[in-house]
């Protein structure tokens, strides 16, 4: 298990990320009360662990995919100093309430939508909907969310009716006028069938200048929107005391938006890898800052040349996992998700 903390407004967050063996289940968290949990393997490694319950204690998501030949992974974030709330929507646990000195937060882990035998964009906007239900009931708004993820059973087959399901809610809620989310959007199935789940984190500062977020360009992208694809590169939150910064999923993409490197899956995770880390740069930032990434690969054989280039770039300590999921586009390979905080 890898383990990166860091402290922020009073209370200590660490981000726990690892492997483990179906047979044995998942390691006990750490000292610390969960606010999330999430975790990715094949359909039979997820079932053979015993996890995936909705009702627990602890908001949690199990995505499947592959054929097992990744060991299954997962990531929890890890807190001391809150008393969290928990987030019900029925028997189910969505997500916690919670806040520091700067700022409140509502972080959704695992939203479903209420009909899965409802049309995939129906799906979508029911998915975008509850989580505007549950802000309402936090006192919050859709425009306060700063970072959205969104797993689609079969993502290639319509990708693109749910980029016109997201635009269209996100229309409707004004949400180009404001900020516009950090995303990630990848292939995964779900325990439960539904055609998306998605999490979130949406962040209410508690005065003037306690907390602001602004959604940050790619030096070496244009903007999703340019395309289509309606999410921030990444999105930054700073606080008197640090600096935090999201990076969406991000792949192999031209400045103009077509795919770079079409079938080399090396030459694809080094333009992504450069692509990140531009985005950290650009904030002062580079790979030791790192507290959570997740990297996603096509196919499970892409790990040897994911590994190598961990390798050859001193990067193999990072706090990161890697798991088999679809990119949105046939011809992307990998994609890689961080975050990275710095104090001031």
């Amino acid at each position: 298990m890898r383990k990166r903390h860091y402290g922020q407004g009073g209370v200590l967050r660490g981000q726990e990320l690892g492997v483990f063996a179906p047979e044995s289940g998942l390691p006990p968290a750490a000292k610390g009360v969960v606010l999330s949990q999430t975790g990715w393997g094949s359909r039979e490694q997820i079932l053979r662990a015993g996890v995936g319950a909705q009702g627990t204690e602890v908001p949690q998501l199990w995505l499947c995919g592959g054929d097992g030949q990744l060991p299954p992974v997962y990531q929890r974030l890890v807190v001391e100093g809150v008393s969290p709330r928990l987030i019900r929507r029925g028997a189910c646990t969505v997500g916690v309430g919670y806040e520091d000195e700067h700022a409140d937060y509502c972080l959704l882990t695992g939203v479903l939508p209420p009909d899965l035998n409802a049309s995939r964009e129906a799906q979508t906007t029911a998915v975008f909907e509850m989580i505007e239900d549950v802000l309402r009931d936090e006192g919050m708004t859709f425009a306060q969310v700063a970072r959205t993820w969104l797993y689609m059973d079969r993502i290639l087959d319509w990708y693109d009716p749910f980029n016109r399901a997201r635009d269209a809610f996100f229309h409707s809620r004004k949400v180009y006028d404001g900020l516009v989310p950090a995303s990630t959007g990848i292939g995964s199935a779900n325990l439960y069938g539904s055609a998306i789940t998605a999490c979130a984190i949406a962040v209410r500062p508690k005065r003037s200048g306690s907390l602001t977020l602004t959604a940050l360009p790619s030096p070496l992208q244009c903007a999703a929107l340019e395309y289509g694809s309606s999410f921030s590169r990444a999105v930054e939150w700073l606080t008197p005391e640090a600096r935090t910064v999201m990076v969406s999923g991000t792949a192999s993409i031209e400045p103009g938006g077509a795919t770079a490197f079409v079938g080399d899956v090396r030459r694809q995770i080094e333009l992504t890898m450069d692509v990140v880390r531009a985005i950290l740069t650009s904030r002062g930032m580079d790979w030791a800052d790192v507290t959570r990434a997740v990297m996603y690969l096509k196919r499970a054989e892409y790990q040897e040349e994911w590994e190598q280039y961990l390798r050859e770039h001193a990067l193999e300590g990072m706090p990161l996992i890697t798991i088999e999921a679809d990119v949105c586009r046939d011809d992307l390979l990998v994609e890689l998700e961080a975050d990275a905080v710095k104090r001031s």
